[in-house]
Order: C-alpha cells, then structure tokens, then sequence
C-alpha cells in the first residue's frame, strides 16, 4: 500500500548561534494552490492549512534564535554574543517545529524581528518580516495590527530604497517603488502614494515589468478619482 503524502514535512536546521540541530515544518509545493494576489503581492491560498507564509520562519528551541530562509549566514562574534545575551539568556525553551496556527506564525515571526534586529539585518529583510506580520494580522482580520505592521514593512522599505539593500534580491527597484507607493495608499497617505506611483509608470524598466506598471497606473487612477469624488483638486 502507497503511503499517503502529507503536506507538511519535517526540514533539517542547524541553528547558527548555538549549534543546535532541530526540525521546521515546510510545506510540499504540490500542496500549495494560489486562490488570489492582492494589491501589495500578498497571496490568498486556496487552503489555510497550505499557506507557506506560516512556515517560513524557523526558531531554535534551543536557544531563540529564529530566522528566514532571507537571512545573512555571517556572524561576527560579536553578534553571536549579543544574540546569547539579549535572547537566548532570557530564552524560554519552546517548540514552533509542530503544524501552526496564525497565532502561532505571528509569534515566530516576532521573534525573528527580535533576531532580526540585534543581528543587523539588511532592510529589506526586516520589511519582508514587518510586510507578513501585517498579512497575517489580514488574515485574522485584526485592521489595527495589520496597519501598524505595514507602517513598520514602508519605513524597512523607504531605508532600503535609499540605501539600494535590495539588490541581489527578488524585488527589483521597480518592485520596491511599487511597494512604497502602496503601503502609502493603504496607510492613507495618497499623496506619496501618486508620487511613488508616478515614479513607477515612468520608471526605465517600466516594460519589463508591465503587469506591476499597469498596477500602479491603476491604483493612481484610483487615488485621483476618490480625491476628484470628494472635491480635491
């Protein structure tokens, strides 16, 4: 008899901070079925129970460590010392290697904020963990949290921008303009909201990219026209 496949499998981790091996949970890609894509690139899926977002951050049980796959291998010495005294000191063991709740991915993900910061990550990595924070918390329909998590996710994104973090990863600037002017729109500030957009509808890459530039002279229509409905000139 075949032996049924689940959707869950158990992924190796060798903790970098305190050489701990573990298990994380990872979903099979078969598994995974894309129901929507919404304006900010956050995706519905089909089944809850089949949503990578829950699974992409791993946390030493160990220690309290917790990071994505995004996340620099390098640690200077000092990091390690900052991360055994300001996290893994205080650390409470805790196993996030089970299938998980939102509840439970929106804890992981804090912790790697956590981890995130004392380790100095790039930008553009702390904005993609602020960014899922504020999907999760769409998910659960919790709008407060949600807006809180994409004001963190814009300010990541406007650091890395100017400083250019982003290259080498799989937002190309056009992506990361984008995303400036809608975390701008969706956090009311529509101004820079058709700022950002304009900069993307006349970006030099606006043709290679033709689905985010026809997304964006969208979402600028859509400003103007709510702004011409109330009177704004």
């Amino acid at each position: 008899m075949n032996q049924q496949i689940e959707p869950l499998y158990d992924k190796e981790i060798t903790c970098l901070v305190c050489g701990e091996r573990y298990t994380t949970k990872r979903i099979r890609t078969r598994f995974i079925r894309t129901e929507n894509i919404e304006s900010d690139f956050f995706t519905v899926y089909k089944d809850d129970s089949c949503n990578p977002y829950m699974y992409e951050v791993h946390v030493c049980p160990n220690c309290g460590y917790a990071a994505t796959d995004q996340f620099s291998n390098h640690f200077p010495p000092e990091v390690k010392n900052r991360i055994e005294k300001e996290i893994s000191s205080r650390w409470k063991p805790r196993d996030f290697g089970k299938e998980r709740t939102v509840v439970d991915a929106i804890t992981a993900y804090k912790l790697a904020v956590l981890s995130a910061t004392k380790k100095k990550e790039k930008h553009i990595v702390l904005a993609g963990i602020y960014m899922r924070l504020g999907w999760l918390y769409r998910m659960i329909g919790e709008e407060k949290q949600e807006q809180r998590f994409l004001r963190l996710a814009l300010k990541e994104y406007e650091e890395s921008f100017e400083q250019s973090d982003f290259i080498g990863t799989q937002l190309t600037e056009i992506r990361v303009i984008y995303l400036l002017g809608e975390l701008n729109r969706r956090i009311g500030s529509e101004t820079e909201a058709i700022k950002y957009f304009s900069r993307v509808i006349q970006h030099r890459q606006r043709d290679t990219d033709a689905k985010v530039t026809e997304t964006a002279r969208e979402q600028w229509y859509l400003i103007r026209n709510q702004e011409e409905s109330f009177g704004i000139k």
